[in-house]
């Protein structure tokens, strides 16, 4: 009897939310596999929905160039959540160094915005099992308008 041995290939990616008081979150992500090993913690200020800081740290990469990314991380101090971000961080980022490390923290970004939209939603039904959800989704946008854009909510 012959076997096949199928190569393995293993990739781990996460993104988790710390809220800081009433007005910060920390947004954390890991991306780990055979080739790369990133990790990038970046803290928003979720009323003004700017990131005020950024901290990564880069283990294993495949080129050179990856490192290069390191001079373009402090750019993103100040950037907004808004339609224009994910864009401005895969060009900072990914074209000047590492595109991994880029979608990263887009993939952070994204994952905060959904983070704090479960949370209003858990908080809405603890109080009001019979909340309309629809109504919550809006009132979350019209209080965060550039985030309808950043999520391509029609």
């Amino acid at each position: 009897m012959r076997t096949t041995s199928m190569p393995q290939y293993s990739r781990l990616k996460t993104c988790g939310v710390q809220k800081q008081g009433s007005d910060h979150r920390l947004v954390s992500g890991v991306l780990e596999d055979e080739l790369y090993a990133m990790q990038c913690e970046i803290r928003v200020n979720w009323p003004e929905l700017k990131i005020e800081s950024i901290k990564t740290r880069m283990k294993r990469f495949t080129t050179d160039r990856c490192l290069l990314a390191q001079d373009f991380f402090q750019n993103c101090v100040g950037w907004s959540i808004n339609a224009e971000l994910d864009g401005k961080i895969k060009k900072e980022i990914g074209r000047n160094g590492c595109r991994h490390m880029a979608i990263l923290m887009v993939d952070c970004l994204h994952s905060l915005v959904r983070a704090e939209l479960a949370r209003e939603l858990k908080e809405a039904l603890s109080s009001n099992p019979q909340v309309d959800k629809k109504q919550l989704l809006d009132d979350f946008l019209k209080r965060n308008p550039d985030l309808k854009s950043y999520l391509r909510i029609n």
